[in-house]
């Protein structure tokens, strides 16, 4: 079996001198794309400056044997070619958005270290040598063949990159090691984004209240809030301390407790947040939540969780369970329709409350 690729490693620099020696060609011929914006720029450089790795190139490269001149075509990685010689050239600035330290400069504003660090930056590239353009193209085919479809949030990945997604991720980074130990999403689910895609739904509550959780919703999000997001400090500071105190309540307990699936871990972050900052238009009333009264607490919700429990104990054996108006609308937003924004509502007020009874009690 003959090998059509070698697997390389070229810095940054290689990909520089190449293009200064006019060595390096960009164009777009295989995959046509539009040009990158400011904020997807930056946002790779920003990747870049943190050492982390972006996708392979594919590079063909063939020799002249008389002029001995080695000419490299760029077959997929134009764009991210394009943005980082741009930035060597100081065509772009990074972003606050991507970088506190970095942001609102030019490569030529970066320490010299940084600007090294840049430059020794290493692209894993295949490289096709002297591959006609039909095999390039069959190649091509057969990477498509088994790609799998992108989830909605993989999609909002690739499209935006400005302030909204990047406290997204940046929480998301935070917390995944919470959300994968108590087992509210499986590392195959990380892996498609399941966990940014639910933090992306806490952030909007914060900011604008309960909403239905569907795809348009959090799409339109990601596009209102792409330029700026008001009070995000503010936001993802009181984000981690909801968390915090999440896992200060439930403790080890959480794994095994219903409250683990995001149906209910959902209202329940809304009404912890409520309670300690006021979450906008829920209309319940406010205590202040202390760290003494954790185990109280913890007790309150291991008893809506045996509710759950009981519920469908009782279902599972066709038997009649007695439950209060509340306990059965609250149940019933639970088991039908939990996505849409009622339904949350519903399960919110209902935590809030049993919460609430427990502080003062």
């Amino acid at each position: 079996m003959q090998q059509l690729f070698h697997t390389r490693n070229y810095s940054v620099r290689d990909f520089e001198e190449w293009h200064e020696r006019g060595e390096l060609v960009l164009a777009p011929k295989f995959q046509r794309r539009e040009v990158w914006s400011d904020k997807a720029r930056s946002y790779l450089m920003d990747t870049i400056i943190r050492g982390k790795p972006i996708p392979k190139i594919y590079m063909r490269q063939d020799v002249n044997p008389k002029t001995r001149r080695v000419i490299r075509e760029i077959v997929d990685g134009q764009q991210r070619l394009h943005t980082v010689l741009s930035f060597l050239k100081d065509g772009f600035k990074i972003s606050k958005a991507h970088s506190q330290e970095f942001g609102r400069k030019y490569f030529s504003n970066l320490d010299k270290e940084t600007q090294g660090d840049i430059l020794k930056y290493e692209f894993v590239v295949d490289l096709l040598q002297d591959m006609l353009d039909n095999e390039v193209y069959n190649i091509f085919a057969r990477l498509n063949t088994y790609s799998e479809k992108l989830k909605a949030q993989e999609l909002r990945n690739a499209q935006w990159f400005g302030e909204f997604k990047s406290s997204v991720y940046l929480l998301a980074k935070e917390f995944v090691t919470f959300l994968e130990t108590n087992n509210v999403f499986t590392s195959k689910k990380i892996l498609r984004m399941a966990e940014a895609e639910f933090i992306s739904e806490l952030l909007l509550a914060i900011h604008e209240g309960i909403r239905e959780g569907s795809k348009s919703v959090i799409d339109k999000c990601y596009e209102k809030y792409d330029d700026g997001f008001p009070n995000r400090r503010v936001h993802e500071k009181r984000f981690r301390n909801t968390m915090d105190a999440i896992g200060g309540i439930l403790g080890d307990d959480l794994p095994q407790l219903k409250f683990r699936a995001t149906r209910l871990l959902y209202p329940l972050f809304c009404a912890v947040f409520h309670l300690k900052f006021g979450l906008p238009r829920l209309g319940v009333a406010r205590a202040s939540v202390k760290v003494s009264e954790y185990p109280t607490l913890k007790k309150t919700l291991k008893k809506v969780d045996e509710l759950i429990g009981n519920i469908e104990a009782a279902k599972k054996k066709n038997e009649k369970i007695e439950l209060s108006p509340e306990e059965r609308k609250f149940y019933d937003a639970y088991s039908e329709h939990w996505v849409h924004a009622e339904e949350r509502t519903i399960l919110t007020h209902y935590i809030c409350k049993q919460l609430l009874k427990a502080m003062r009690s």
